[in-house]
């Protein structure tokens, strides 16, 4: 005696994976629910053993995650780059304040637009000096003294 079909059983399993998807970070399990779902539709119009069923979710995975996920993030998340310049960022020229000291080749720390960045410097530098940012690489920033 069955208890469900096939392909019942994989449509909830892909609303599960839906469900789940809004509990994680990460858009990665909506893929796996898409798959689900094209294994409960061919289970539900062929009878596909369930060696067949499972080959079918780990391909249909496999596309989706690979294909689809660029395209649905920039369409649902948005595009992570950005043309123009952060207003945090600096141009190079700028004052901040030391931190915590900066005692080269070890990094120390500065603070630039209200937010504190890690630093490095080519000469040593005191909590509380008044230094001028050379540039801006990623999250370090490089500064000399005055």
């Amino acid at each position: 005696m069955e208890l469900a079909s096939p392909g019942l059983l994989w449509l909830s399993i892909g609303v599960i994976l839906f469900v789940m998807e809004m509990a994680v970070p990460g858009f990665i399990l909506f893929f796996f629910g898409v798959a689900a779902w094209i294994t409960a539709l061919g289970s539900y119009f062929f009878d596909w053993n369930i060696t067949v069923q499972l080959s079918v979710f780990l391909v249909a995975s496999l596309g989706s995650l690979f294909g689809l996920r660029g395209f649905v993030q920039k369409t649902f998340i948005g595009d992570s780059k950005e043309d123009g310049q952060d207003t945090i960022m600096a141009q190079g020229g700028e004052k901040c304040t030391v931190s915590v000291a900066i005692q080269p080749p070890a990094e120390g720390q500065v603070k630039f637009s209200g937010t504190f960045w890690r630093a490095t410097a080519e000469e040593a530098c005191e909590e509380g000096e008044v230094v001028i940012i050379e540039k801006q690489e990623d999250l370090l920033i490089t500064v000399k003294k005055l």
